[in-house]
């Protein structure tokens, strides 16, 4: 009753085109919102304004490998969000394997591997980079995410989210900018009003010993929509832990590191 009342709402707004936005893109809404129409209606009308501003309706990006953009493998430039250089954007913050989003299985879902270490999160990189620029690489990510998880929604029948895997065996507390972590929290935040019901889980392995302390810094800036998400975890030696992983990845995929069989580095995946 909900989604067709949802549904008849969105009927007056001029930018809601029914054979696009059909019952599955406003299912997400209402999920996101606990089927409160009113609310989920507004995030609709303003995702609608978004898609249009920035013609993300008219392109389909599944095509792409997101973290080969750094390469230039799709032009020296890459237009995208506000940006007209998404490429310098992602290298300068996000070099060789720091965001990788994959589709190791079409039928299963988008597995992104965040190495948190070679994530440039500093005052020095954070002043080299716009807003804009930042939020460009979430929006890229977060729109070829969305196109295939809609995609495999669709071709299976079963609602499917994503899963991030975080790994800190790199990471320094000293290497990280507060505010590059607050920047980063509301254009999250951002994301997640534009884009719900993406994400299911979110773990964090190869954590230090202190790990629990820094997250105790971090939580209060954190999206809570997010926070609720998150799992801490050790794959390698804890078969439970394991065992929520293969929720999302079979052991094929699943690299050695986190107790799979899998000898490469996601980062040199092929996207499908």
């Amino acid at each position: 009753a909900n989604i067709q009342q949802l549904k008849l709402l969105l009927q007056k707004d001029p930018l809601y085109e029914p054979e696009k936005h059909d019952e599955l893109f406003l299912l997400r809404f209402l999920l996101s919102h606990k089927q409160k129409v009113k609310r989920a209606l507004k995030a609709a009308k303003d995702t609608l304004v978004f898609r249009k501003e920035y013609h993300l309706d008219e392109r389909d990006i599944r095509h792409l490998i997101p973290h080969k953009i750094q390469s230039g493998e799709y032009g020296e430039k890459f237009p995208f969000a506000k940006t007209d250089n998404l490429q310098h954007a992602w290298k300068t913050r996000s070099p060789e394997d720091a965001i990788v989003f994959t589709i190791p299985d079409p039928h299963r879902g988008v597995v992104a591997f965040l190495n948190i270490g070679n994530l440039k999160n500093d005052s020095k990189t954070c002043k080299q980079l716009s807003v804009d620029d930042v939020a460009s690489v979430f929006m890229l990510t977060s729109e070829w995410a969305h196109q295939w998880l809609d995609y495999v929604t669709r071709t299976t029948g079963r609602f499917t989210k994503s899963v991030r895997l975080i790994d800190f065996s790199n990471f320094s507390i000293f290497q990280n900018s507060r505010e590059a972590t607050k920047r980063d929290g509301k254009i999250m935040d951002m994301m997640e009003d534009i884009y719900p019901q993406l994400l299911q889980a979110l773990f964090v392995y190869n954590a230090p010993s202190w790990i629990h302390s820094a997250w105790a810094i971090f939580r209060p800036i954190m999206p809570k929509r997010i926070i609720e998400k998150i799992d801490i975890i050790d794959p390698k030696k804890n078969p439970k832990e394991k065992q929520k992983l293969l929720a999302f990845l079979s052991e094929e995929n699943m690299p050695e590191s986190m107790g799979g069989t899998n000898t490469i580095r996601p980062c040199d995946w092929a996207a499908q």
